[in-house]
C-alpha cells in the first residue's frame, strides 16, 4: 500500500484505504498503457517518415519519373518489404495497446466514480465527512486523481 494512503488519519477506515489503493493501481495501469501507445505511435510515425524520405530521395528521384523503374527498384531490395512490415507491426501493436488503454481508462473512471458516489457510505459521520476533503486533496496532489467531480 502507498505510504500516503497508509498514513491517512483515523477518518479513513481500512476498506476505504484499500479502495483508494485500487484506484491508484488502476490509474498507474492506465498511465502505463497511455505511455506505451504514445511511444509506439511516435516510433511508427518517425519510421514511416524516414522510409518515405529514403524512398523519395533514393528511389523516386533517381528513377527518371518512370513508374516501372520505381517499382522494380522497390521490389528488388527485400529491405523495403521488411521495413514496411516493421512499420505496420509497430502500428498494429500501438492499436492493440490502445484498446488496452481504453479498457484501463474505463475501469479507472468507473472505480473513481464509484468512490465519489459512495462518499456518504465511506465517511458516514459528520466529523469524518469534513475530513474527506483532506483525503481528496491528498489523492489529487499525490496521484493526480480528482475525486471532487465525476466528469473526466
Amino acid at each position: 500500500m502507498e505510504k500516503a494512503i497508509e498514513h491517512l488519519n483515523s477518518a479513513t477506515d481500512e476498506p476505504t484505504k484499500r479502495m483508494l489503493q485500487g484506484l491508484v493501481d488502476k490509474k498507474r495501469k492506465y498511465d502505463r498503457f497511455k505511455r506505451k501507445v504514445l511511444t509506439l505511435q511516435l516510433v511508427s510515425f518517425v519510421c514511416m517518415l524516414a522510409f518515405m524520405l529514403y524512398f523519395y530521395k533514393w528511389i523516386v528521384l533517381t528513377s527518371d519519373n518512370s513508374l516501372s523503374i520505381v517499382l522494380s527498384r522497390f521490389v528488388d531490395v527485400s529491405f523495403h518489404l521488411y521495413f514496411i512490415i516493421a512499420i505496420a507491426g509497430t502500428y498494429a501493436t500501438a492499436l492493440y495497446y490502445k484498446k488496452k488503454e481504453t479498457k484501463a481508462e474505463t475501469e479507472f473512471h468507473t472505480l473513481r466514480c464509484e468512490v465519489i458516489r459512495k462518499s456518504g457510505e465511506l465517511w458516514p459521520q459528520p466529523y469524518h465527512w469534513k475530513k474527506r476533503i483532506s483525503v481528496y486533496q491528498m489523492m489529487k496532489a499525490e496521484f493526480d486523481i480528482n475525486l471532487f467531480y465525476e466528469s473526466k
